[in-house]
């Protein structure tokens, strides 16, 4: 280190910029607070276009130097997205003005979820504005940039004209960084085998590219000068054409200062241009140090450097072939904790698959590119060239189906504290330093290294506590989901679903459960056959080999099903999910803790429904709950008699509505906590105002998902414990 003082300055900047970033005297953004009140309202917009993407339902443009306007507030300098439903012809560098809605960015709702607020706070930009009218204020275009977006489209149509859109939109992701016709299919299949990263642009396709075309050109006769400047500018401009992703950047600085090192005649340093392409991208936005793809990126790349060579001591093979793999397990190894901390699963057999995926992908990307280019000269020509990618992408397709066929194609693990990751990369320090030292005989290293890894694997995460009660009741919108993990680890869904939040299983209900450490639930309830309480569960179901396995299904007595619950009970035995029935009297036992159903029973002749729900009681030492679905009227007035006895928490029925939960059940049940399932901005009003003040005439403590987000309630059998996720995150 003392030989690159660049690499030190770099470090040292990078550390301070990150500092400032979380002692907060550096924002990104203006706070948030500032123009709150602009939240839901009709606002005028205007600004210059700086990039812009096509949504499902029209296109979004992304304003720089923009100005907000409402009444007699005003905001200016910030960036904003605006959706436009109309499609005006616009190209970057044109100046708009539109009329809109203000929306803020989603924040996590649960553990694990995705959160939207920090992908768009890390890139500058404040919120959005879903326009009702756009025109245009200036047709001043920035042409180079408008030219390269102009050729993307071009190049994205004949791909998948000639590949179809399913292996054209991946080709097209491959190559182009055009992800909107992407199969979220195939996307899905190979990021859970851990190729995900092919994907991507990535210093993976700038190396090959850079590299071919750069030798290409010396071996033609060129000079250094001539070769390195015609391919940087080529490269900047591919860069600029596909987005310029983070680890695009970092490539893309890396190779530029190789190529500066070929020209002044100095030797390249790697881990001199990484840093300088780290500080780089951190002075320019410090919370790029907490993006996954940064890490990645970065992180790749430091695996690499640090420890592909200790690897090759402690394997020595002089086969190409064994150099690859040391490539690659460097590289897993080093990202295991960052992996673990955004994604909770390791992928079983990705060290395989990388080992044939990463030498083939040449052969896709240089076909791709060269297939594209041939079709503007000689398109039947370019055409075959175009479907030998599509031959190699198929063979990565086979390759993933058959990873999953294998036992264990995944571990999910959970997600681990941030601390635990500080463990594991000193644990990896200590590690390399001593690995560095003097010549040990080779048994010797083998056994350390072993009890390195023995240690190593100590700092797995453990997200469910064994002896005591977890219940989570999570935000799934306007739905219900309730996750309970017992004293024996026996792993419980009371319900599952929304209609408001689309795809409520893959995007919230998975990513909590994968978060926990939750690879296969144990028993999942449904109350009934609405729909907001098991359109996640129904999805799960078809999900279950990428997604989270669900052993058995729970269904109330078989009298009051309706044609859901028989179609999803049906999905179920297809999928491999054992069905059965829970009704009145009976129970399931895990140690001390049971589950009883005590409504509705095979003899229920009330209407089928809401009125029907199951309902469980849960008791677990000197510790009651009730769980009630969307229980009332006539089930309601039956389940009153059933109740004997003081519940400490009660999962209100129906979202709150204000015709559920009675006075008189209030009464007998007694209940210290209320948890209520709502969503923010339903437009049913609830939990309605009659309900809150029957719970507090009560003396319940109302905890409800749409002001808390997820609420979680610990106990032991004797004392209760309970954390709203919001107010946690805040604390954070």
């Amino acid at each position: 280190m003392r030989k690159r003082p660049l690499c030190i300055v770099c470090s040292i900047l990078i550390a301070v910029q990150v500092f400032l970033f979380v002692a907060g005297i550096r924002e990104m953004v203006p706070a948030t607070e500032s123009f709150k009140e602009f939240e839901g309202k009709q606002v005028g917009v205007s600004g210059q276009i700086y990039r812009k993407e096509k949504s499902s339902n029209g296109q979004i443009l992304y304003l720089k130097d923009a100005r907000i306007l409402h009444r007699n507030h005003r905001i200016k300098n910030i960036k904003i997205t605006v959706y436009d439903k109309t499609m005006m012809k616009t190209a970057l560098g044109n100046k708009i003005s539109a009329v809109g809605t203000v929306r803020f960015f989603d924040v996590p709702r649960n553990f694990g979820n995705y959160d939207q607020k920090f992908y768009y706070e890390k890139q500058g930009i404040s919120l959005s504005v879903f326009s009702t009218k756009v025109k245009m204020l200036s047709e001043e275009t920035w042409a180079v940039r408008e030219g390269l977006l102009k050729f993307r489209e071009k190049c994205h149509q004949i791909v998948c004209g000639i590949l179809g859109k399913e292996k054209g939109g991946m080709i097209s992701g491959i190559l182009l960084g055009e992800k909107s016709e992407m199969s979220p299919k195939w996307k899905e299949m190979y990021q859970v085998n851990g190729i995900g990263h092919i994907l991507a642009i990535s210093g993976l396709h700038l190396s090959f590219i850079g590299n071919f075309l750069y030798k290409g050109l010396r071996k033609m006769g060129f000079s250094y000068k001539i070769s390195g400047g015609a391919v940087s500018v080529f490269l900047i401009l591919y860069t600029v054409m596909t987005g310029a992703g983070v680890s695009t950047l970092r490539a893309l600085m890396m190779f530029l200062i190789k190529i500066g090192a070929d020209i002044t005649g100095r030797v390249y340093d790697l881990p001199t241009s990484l840093s300088v392409a780290a500080a780089v991208i951190i002075c320019r936005s410090p919370q790029y140090f907490f993006d996954a793809g940064f890490l990645l990126s970065f992180g790749a790349v430091l695996g690499i450097i640090l420890l592909k060579p200790i690897l090759e001591k402690l394997f020595p093979c002089e086969k190409k072939w064994a150099e690859g793999i040391c490539f690659s397990v460097a590289i897993q190894l080093f990202l295991f904790p960052v992996t673990l901390y955004f994604f909770f699963e390791v992928p079983t057999y990705a060290l395989l698959l990388n080992i044939f995926v990463i030498p083939l992908m040449p052969f896709l990307l240089g076909m791709a590119l060269f297939g594209v280019a041939i079709c503007f000269i000689f398109q039947s020509l370019g055409v075959w060239i175009l479907k030998g990618s599509g031959f190699f992408l198929t063979l990565y397709n086979r390759l993933c189906e058959l990873a999953m066929e294998f036992p264990h194609p995944r571990i999910v693990l959970g997600k681990p504290k941030w601390w635990q990751v500080v463990v594991c990369y000193l644990l990896l320090l200590l590690f390399i330093l001593y690995m560095q030292r003097k010549e040990e005989k080779v048994e010797k290293r083998y056994r350390k290294a072993v009890i390195f890894f023995s240690i190593f694997l100590f700092t797995v995460p453990n997200n469910l506590a064994r002896g005591e009660l977890e219940i989570t009741m999570l935000d799934v919108g306007q739905g219900d989901g309730n996750f309970l993990c017992g004293p024996e680890k026996v792993t419980y869904l009371i319900d599952g679903g929304s209609s408001d939040v689309k795809q409520v299983g893959k995007y919230r209900i998975e990513p909590f459960l994968k978060a926990k450490g939750v690879e296969t639930v144990d028993y999942v309830f449904v109350s009934h056959g609405d729909l907001d309480h098991l359109s996640g569960i129904d999805e799960m179901l078809a999900r279950q080999k990428t997604g989270i396995t669900i052993k058995n299904l729970v269904l109330p007595a078989k009298k009051v099903w309706d044609k859901t619950l028989t179609k999803l009970a049906n999905k179920a035995i297809r999928f491999g999910t054992k069905v059965f029935v829970l009704q009145k009297g009976q129970q399931l036992t895990e140690g001390d803790m049971k589950i009883q159903c005590i409504f509705p029973s095979d003899t229920y002749e009330g209407e089928v429904g809401n009125a029907s729900s199951m309902v469980l009681s849960l008791q677990y030492g000197e510790f009651d709950a009730l769980f009630t679905g969307d229980v009332e009227g006539e089930g309601e007035k039956e389940l009153e008699e059933e109740i004997s006895g003081r519940y400490d928490v009660l999962k209100v029925a129906h979202h709150g509505s204000k015709h559920s939960t009675k006075e008189e059940i209030l009464d007998k049940l007694r209940a210290k906590i209320g948890l209520i399932s709502s969503g923010r901005k339903n437009s049913y009003g609830h939990p309605h105002k009659e309900l809150l003040d029957r719970l507090e005439k009560a003396n319940i403590s109302a905890y409800g998902t749409k002001e808390n987000g997820s609420v979680t309630l610990k106990t032991d059998g004797r004392e209760m414990e309970i954390e709203c996720y919001l107010f946690s995150l805040q604390k954070k």
